[in-house]
């Protein structure tokens, strides 16, 4: 094996693909989009909330409820009290024309309340929630004022009492998962746009070759078909590191901000940080290209290709989606699942955890199915049948 030869020929791809306008147009688009993706996000995100926080709860009162009780609901000018007709009325909740109904029982002196609502309705969730919030109020009014009446001593009434201290660095839980979210969704975007990157490509060095009958042209140069073909994957490897690379660039101005105006959030960036993304990219972008070129042999044209691509592709996000599912850890079980592995080593990296087993593991185990897909792939290439179906080159 020739990397002279190797190297001629990734070179001669390279510069062919940089010719393509609508190849380079899917590898740098992404520096375009985020910035307005996260701009109309950020500002329609901000538009919702503020209007749902300012969307009165209408709360009907059944029967007999203390007016202490209404007093302090009223105190809340988010809260509009109305009164319960008859049983009919409590259909409404699930039409959306009232929020909550509240119902009051009197046993023994002590006051017993119940709130109907429905928590599949975002309205009458948030009625509820604002229903809580009163009624904490004004469970600590009545305590208050049953233990002063009694003359009961503040320490009595604070016999037994519990603290919740926060242990994480950060001292903020809600800070700490916006991270892990953010230390998950980096990855997978990353990832995803990355293979993205090399679908088109791949396609273009294999069944693009064929359908512009090229291929016997590359043949008759002084190269052997495993030089050739791992030419076009260092190529095809190339422009998925080019289009990791500049996902990179596109998102993390985006993560500056968010770190500079959320002051809690413990995401650690840093040029190491880059540099390990590459490092675990690089296996994943290695395998991918290696399967899509493979699949790209066996098709007879560009458009073939890129069908049997795209289940490819479905067949990929799978082991992505896998690291998303909540509260998912790395467990034996998730570190020998390809790309799941790397996105959850990714995550864990972005939270400044850097476990060398876990690291070393997920390598391997990408690098073995790397290999495989290597091997695949030269098989096909050598093939005559699949690169001239059944006409002997």
């Amino acid at each position: 094996m020739s990397f002279q030869k190797i190297n001629l020929i990734w070179s001669k791809e390279m510069k062919s693909l940089f010719r393509d306008k609508k190849a380079l147009l899917t590898i740098f688009l992404p520096i375009l989009i985020y910035p307005v993706i996260m701009i109309f996000f950020i500002g329609f995100s901000t538009i919702v909330q503020s209007n749902l926080d300012e969307n009165m709860s209408i709360i009907a009162i059944e029967g007999t409820v203390n007016e202490a009780f209404v007093k302090v609901l009223r105190e809340d000018e988010k809260i509009k009290i109305v009164s319960l007709s008859s049983e009919e009325d409590m259909d409404q909740i699930n039409e959306g024309n009232l929020h909550a109904i509240i119902t009051m029982t009197l046993n023994d002196n002590i006051e017993s309340y119940t709130v109907n609502y429905n928590s599949t309705i975002e309205a009458s969730e948030r009625a509820a929630n604002r229903v809580r919030g009163s009624y904490r109020s004004y469970e600590e009014k009545v305590k208050e004022d049953k233990f002063n009446h009694r003359n009961i001593d503040k320490k009595i009434k604070d016999i037994v009492s519990i603290e919740m201290i926060e242990m994480s660095e950060t001292g903020d839980a809600s800070a700490r998962i916006l991270s892990m979210l953010l230390g998950t969704l980096v990855p997978f975007i990353l990832i995803i746009y990355s293979i993205i990157g090399t679908y088109t490509i791949a396609s273009d060095l294999s069944a693009g070759e064929k359908e512009r009958e090229t291929l016997e042209t590359i043949f008759s140069v002084p190269a052997k078909r495993f030089e050739i073909i791992m030419g076009k994957l260092f190529a095809c490897v190339t422009v998925g590191m080019i289009s990791g690379l500049v996902n990179i660039v596109a998102m993390f101005p985006l993560l500056y901000v968010l770190l500079k105006s959320i002051a809690d959030l413990n995401v650690s960036l840093s040029v190491y940080l880059v540099l390990f993304l590459f490092m675990m990219l690089l296996p994943i972008m290695i395998m991918a290209s290696a399967f899509l070129i493979g699949i790209g042999l066996f098709a007879k044209t560009y458009q073939e290709a890129q069908n049997y691509g795209s289940v490819f592709l479905i067949l990929f996000m799978f082991p992505c989606y896998l690291a998303l599912i909540p509260d998912i850890e790395i467990t034996t079980l998730t570190l020998f699942i390809p790309i799941t592995n790397a996105i959850l080593v990714m995550r864990e990296a972005f939270l400044g955890d850097y476990n060398l087993v876990n690291i070393g593991i997920t390598l391997l185990m990408n690098l073995a199915i790397s290999a495989i897909a290597i091997v695949t792939m030269k098989g096909l290439f050598k093939s005559d049948w699949v690169i001239f179906r059944g006409e002997k080159g």
